[in-house]
């Protein structure tokens, strides 16, 4: 069974969802909204151009073909998924992974629609520790390898991280049954990297 590195298609011009200005960042908005099932803002969608080693921010959104894709970037760069996207998870879940969800208002091209950024409640005991690279003589990982006997039991997972970091983050993880879930049901806007696994 192969796992995957789950997230967001690399592509230009593209709609994103910013937070409104002067909001926290999203490490200190983890614990803040902790509890919460609709986030306390509205995103907004502006337009994002790669342009040399950057990204051009508008809000013209006229050039963009798709809006609403299903993995939708933002600026909070957390898993910010359509409902299409949410059900297809849910409806392939162990049981196990200790999920929920928080809504999540977008403004966009005269319109709003609710998305939904994926938390998890527990931190997932994922690691193979004899084979994952840590940065030297701290417990911090540069490079995981999950064990399969510890993750065959998910179908979507986190890396361990410090505070809270792991409750939502981009680091998702799906295992080969979702992947090819995902991609029966033409999920826009995603990405799949086989990840290392002992």
């Amino acid at each position: 069974m192969n796992y995957y590195l789950f997230g967001g298609a690399d592509s230009t011009p593209v709609a994103s969802a910013f937070a409104p200005e002067g909001t926290r960042l999203a490490h200190e908005l983890i614990s803040e909204i902790d509890g919460v099932s609709e986030m306390p803002f509205e995103f907004s969608l502006v337009k994002l151009t790669k342009e040399g080693d950057g990204l051009i921010r508008s809000s013209d959104l006229s050039e963009i073909k798709e809006l609403w894709i299903d993995y939708l970037p933002n600026s909070l760069a957390w898993p910010l998924f359509s409902e299409r996207l949410k059900v297809v998870i849910e409806e392939n879940l162990s049981g196990n992974e200790g999920i929920n969800w928080i809504r999540a208002k977008i403004n966009g091209g005269g319109e709003q629609r609710i998305y939904f950024i994926l938390r998890f409640s527990k931190m997932l005991d994922v690691i193979d520790v004899q084979k994952t690279m840590y940065v030297r003589g701290t417990d911090r990982i540069m490079k995981p390898c999950f064990s399969i006997d510890k993750v065959e039991k998910f179908s979507v997972f986190h890396k361990p991280a410090h505070h809270s970091l792991w409750k939502i983050t981009s680091g998702l993880y799906v295992s080969e049954k979702l992947k090819k879930a995902i991609q029966k049901k033409k999920i826009t806007g995603v990405n799949f990297e086989k990840t290392l696994t002992g």
